[in-house]
């Protein structure tokens, strides 16, 4: 029986709440890790458990009945794989070895945004008057969240803040791949990108044990941080994800995900020992607004603007 079978849209909304509270947690649980393991590294290992847990259930599905896994677009796959995996881990990984988890967290929190502003861009989607004042304050907000302030315990705090933005970006265009994919089974999209995205991320480990040739102490955590952001954040939500994407609208997936900083940004505070600042609780308050005027319709009337 499918996830969704008895009652579509209350599946849904339980999958993003998991989705959302698993996700909150992968912020302070990769920064743990990357304090003792390379960046590049931790993002291989953890995306190749997922991809090892994936690529056989779907395989074991598919040889069940072959008929319901058509060929999938090639070049969109492997869009998918490179954006949600190879780039986007890239991107996020190095940014917690730089900043807080906190900070890292509640940048997050403006991916909503960044998904409907490439949408505009890439997908020629119409702007609204209220939507161009949603996306600049959300801007506001990440600028506040990232640049303005002290980040104690950080290394770098503005190159970490930078890249995660990056990540963001790259997160914006997996959501908007994978919805135009909706049609076909979330679990041989996810098993599919997640391998592609997994084999991406091998130059990269290359490159960080050509600069580093000692092989990292990987301790029991550390193994156990793999484990869990391998199996539940990534092949489990990955797979959710790409469910609710069929059943909910953008606009409902996106408000959900508002809640994905805050849960990073409470557990990074409670067992990190992290400390926000003024400027990012201000910041935050300003994306979380941001987002829900980007993602309202506006009235019928309201001119669009491009």
């Amino acid at each position: 029986m499918s996830l969704f079978s008895a009652d579509r849209k209350t599946g849904a909304l339980l999958s993003i709440i998991l989705i959302v509270t698993i996700w909150g947690s992968a912020s302070a649980v990769t920064k743990l890790a990357v304090d003792d393991i390379p960046p590049y590294i931790f993002a291989f290992l953890r995306n190749a458990v997922a991809a090892a847990c994936l690529l056989p259930y779907f395989l074991i599905r598919r040889r069940k009945n072959s008929s319901l896994y058509p060929p999938l677009p090639r070049k969109k796959v492997v869009l998918m794989g490179l954006t949600g995996i190879t780039f986007f881990y890239l991107f996020f990984n190095l940014s917690l070895y730089y900043t807080t988890a906190s900070a890292g967290a509640l940048i997050q929190g403006f991916i909503p945004a960044a998904i409907i502003l490439l949408s505009i861009l890439f997908l020629k989607e119409r702007l609204r008057p209220l939507q161009i004042g949603g996306i600049a304050l959300s801007v506001i907000g990440v600028i506040m969240i990232g640049f303005i302030g002290s980040f104690a315990g950080a290394r770098n705090a503005i190159l970490g803040n930078t890249l995660m933005i990056f990540a963001v970006i790259f997160w914006g265009f997996y959501t908007i791949i994978s919805k135009s994919l909706e049609k076909f089974d979330a679990v041989q999209l996810t098993a599919t990108s997640t391998t592609i995205g997994t084999i991406g991320l091998i130059p990269a480990v290359v490159f960080e044990l050509i600069r580093h040739p000692e092989l990292p102490t990987i301790s029991m955590t550390d193994w156990l941080s793999i484990l869990y952001l391998g199996i539940f954040s990534s092949a489990v939500c990955y797979i959710l994800y790409n469910k609710v994407l069929k059943v909910l609208s953008g606009v409902q997936v996106g408000n959900f995900m508002n809640f994905d900083p805050v849960v990073g940004a409470i557990l990074a505070i409670s067992f990190l020992g992290e400390k926000i600042t003024v400027w990012q609780i201000a910041g935050a308050i300003l994306v979380l607004v941001g987002v829900f005027l980007t993602s309202r319709k506006g009235k019928k009337n309201e001119p669009e603007v491009l």
